[in-house]
């Protein structure tokens, strides 16, 4: 019996992980920062696409569950001097997890755009608690600051380019985790559920149970990536946990292509780098040229970049075929 071929797409994302491994080499600090934030980024957009994209759930209020990471291990960090990177991304998963739970049990009991509702209040409730709550803040600010690169227990001298290659390969793990979970029966039950929940049902399915299912997988991701972004930040926001930040991550979704494997990934990636350059140009016109790109991808490219890539290659092999 023989091997199965790597498909197109993982041959790109491992030639994509070789290049980021190298590009300390040919890239500046600065340049550095900003590819380590966008790998972040991509994460969280690809936490995301879990219960937007094979769960079927379009939430606006993906980015507190991310923040619920990020302050997580802020709070250990900042005012409990725990600095061990272990501690830390073990409870802010788990802290995620939980309250992924409760946004679960009370956004599903609403469907549609009642759910998208749901989300987005119970996102602003966890924005608003950040602001007015003095437990999550530093004194005089209205974030956490001073929270810096955690210590493994087996390196001391974090250089950009070593953190760089840590989150590149924290980020590849997750990423295969998550790919794991969404080829398993979990996940093949998740997307029957998105196209058809009462037939699900009928076959002896709890959909109930598998969307909230996805929604506490989908958020424990978030707090992994919202985590990362806070030690690669030093500093952990309200604004961070927003409506806009959510909706930017939606963008990444749908840029990228909801529902596809690589997609989110490498959608959030360039969301990231593209809203860098553009505020870099002009700060004041970068919300209006994400907006433009949000349009374009609406209506131009159905299925987003990798469902588009998709299609035109499944022309290509038909028309071979055929010929």
């Amino acid at each position: 019996m023989s091997a199965r071929t790597p498909s197109r797409s993982s041959m790109v994302f491992v030639l994509f992980v070789l290049l980021v491994c190298l590009s300390p080499a040919f890239l500046d600090t600065p340049q550095q920062s900003l590819l380590t934030r966008a790998l972040i980024f991509g994460l969280m957009a690809a936490s995301l696409d879990i219960a937007y994209g094979h769960a079927g759930l379009a939430s606006l209020g993906h980015s507190a569950l991310a923040g619920v990471g990020g302050y997580t291990v802020g709070i250990l960090m900042v005012k409990h001097d725990i600095d061990s990177f272990w501690i830390g991304i073990g409870a802010a998963v788990v802290m995620s997890a939980a309250v992924s739970l409760v946004f679960g049990m009370l956004a599903l009991r609403a469907k549609g755009i009642y759910f998208i509702l749901a989300t987005f209040t119970l996102g602003q409730m966890l924005s608003n608690l950040a602001q007015q709550w003095s437990a999550l803040k530093s004194p005089g600010v209205d974030a956490i600051v001073g929270i810096s690169w955690p210590s493994f227990g087996f390196i001391d001298d974090w250089s950009p380019a070593a953190v760089l290659r840590a989150v590149l390969v924290i980020v590849v793990l997750a990423f295969l985790a998550m790919k794991r979970i969404l080829g398993s029966p979990f996940g093949l039950a998740l997307r029957g559920v998105r196209d058809n929940s009462e037939r699900m049902e009928a076959l002896g399915y709890h959909a109930w149970a598998y969307k909230l299912g996805a929604m506490v997988v989908s958020g424990s991701f978030a707090g992994l990536a919202g985590a990362l972004f806070a030690y690669h930040s030093g500093i952990i926001t309200p604004s961070n946990i927003g409506i806009a930040a959510s909706g930017v991550l939606v963008l990444m979704v749908i840029l990228g292509g909801s529902g596809t494997t690589y997609g989110p990934l490498f959608g959030g990636i360039a969301v990231t780098i593209i809203q860098f350059y553009a505020s870099e140009w002009s700060e004041a016109r970068a919300p209006l040229i994400i907006g433009a790109l949000f349009i374009f991808t609406a209506l131009l490219l159905h299925g987003g970049v990798a469902g588009t890539i998709r299609r035109w290659l499944r022309k290509k092999e038909m028309a071979r075929a055929s010929a």
